[in-house]
């Protein structure tokens, strides 16, 4: 499995659709809330090197309500643990939570959505 394939499903793995940053406006698809965005940062280090790496989870409602974006952020922070390997081709990535993890974030645009900024460092053993 390629690298941008294991981040993809790793993200995917929460019940929500998620979508590379830079790809959810490239998309014919209507995209409902709630959902996730990353970044797709990879590279071929095989010495541990650390990539950091951001998400965002996205939630739109009109109860002022954070409780099911807090809900969803402390089961991605359970599934992270100490750190989560995932195998990809040429070895294996390790992504860890960054410090701070998560942080509240507004939208100017739309104060309905609520969003959640989480912090990776993602270390990379892999040949390529």
């Amino acid at each position: 499995m390629t690298k941008a394939a294991a981040l993809y499903q790793f993200f995917s793995s929460f019940g929500l659709e998620a979508w590379e940053e830079n790809s959810i406006y490239d998309t014919d698809e209507q995209i409902t809330y709630p959902y996730i965005t990353y970044e797709l940062t990879t590279d071929s280090y095989n010495d541990g090197q650390t990539v950091p790496l951001s998400a965002s989870l996205w939630y739109r409602s009109a109860s002022p309500s954070l409780v099911p974006i807090n809900a969803k952020t402390d089961e991605i922070s359970q599934s992270v643990g100490n750190g989560k390997t995932l195998k990809v081709d040429g070895g294996y990535i390790r992504i860890e939570k960054g410090h701070p993890f998560a942080q509240t974030m507004g939208q100017d645009a739309d104060e309905l959505v609520k969003r959640k900024l989480l912090s990776f460092t993602v270390r990379f053993f892999t040949e390529y």
